[in-house]
Order: structure tokens, then sequence, then C-alpha cells
């Protein structure tokens, strides 16, 4: 397996979805899916691999091996149980852990928070 298919498979068994489901979500075959995970196809088109980012909430460079760092790795190992308990539980996804939220979620949680702290302190 290549390692853009390494990385393909990855990011879709992270989010529970089956190649059938993705390929459906980006216009594409299965058989494609499957034919990129196992490194019989090499070369995506951009328009498949940005498709890909969307669909499974990565971003493009992650598919060129490039890892960026996310909000979650931010949040220091003595702060993230307060975070998940006091602002994800409550503004975010109650249900998931911490590192299972994109960035996206992450930062709709925290500036949830931060409008109710802020019209807490205004009444």
């Amino acid at each position: 397996m290549s390692e853009l298919g390494e990385r393909i498979r990855r990011a879709r068994q992270s989010k529970g979805i089956t190649g059938a489901q993705l390929a459906l979500c980006i216009g594409v075959s299965a058989n494609y899916i499957s034919e990129l995970e196992r490194g019989v196809k090499k070369n995506p088109s951009m328009q498949v691999i940005a498709g890909m980012a969307e669909v499974l909430g990565c971003s493009v460079d992650y598919f060129f091996g490039v890892e960026e760092k996310r909000l979650t790795d931010y949040i220091p190992d003595d702060l993230s149980g307060y975070v998940r308990e006091t602002i994800i539980a409550k503004y975010g996804a109650p249900k998931r852990d911490l590192h299972e939220l994109n960035d996206a979620e992450m930062m709709e949680a925290i500036v949830e928070y931060l409008r109710a702290m802020k019209n807490g302190s205004e009444g």
C-alpha cells in the first residue's frame, strides 16, 4: 500500500465510513477509492483530494504527508479534562473525545463558551 493510500484509509476509518460512502460523497467509484488505497492508482486530481479532505475532515496537506497541528494539540494534558467537561460537553459534542473533533467543531464550542461567559458577566 502506498503512503497516500494508507493516509486515505486511516482518515476514512477514523471517520467510520466505507470506501463506497467516501466515493459517493466525492463523485468517484468505490473501485477508484480502493485502487487509491491499495496504491494501484497514485495520482488523484486535486478535485478528488479536496473532496476527500472535506468529507474526512482533514487538510489537503494531510494527503501529501504534511502533518499540521490541530487545536487540540495545543491544549496541555493537565487542562484537557477541564476543556472536555467545561467547554466541549456543554457547548460542542458531549459524547465525543477532544481528539475526535476537527478544528471547526472545536472553535465553534470555544466561541459558544466565550459567548456564554460574556453574557454571564454582563448580566
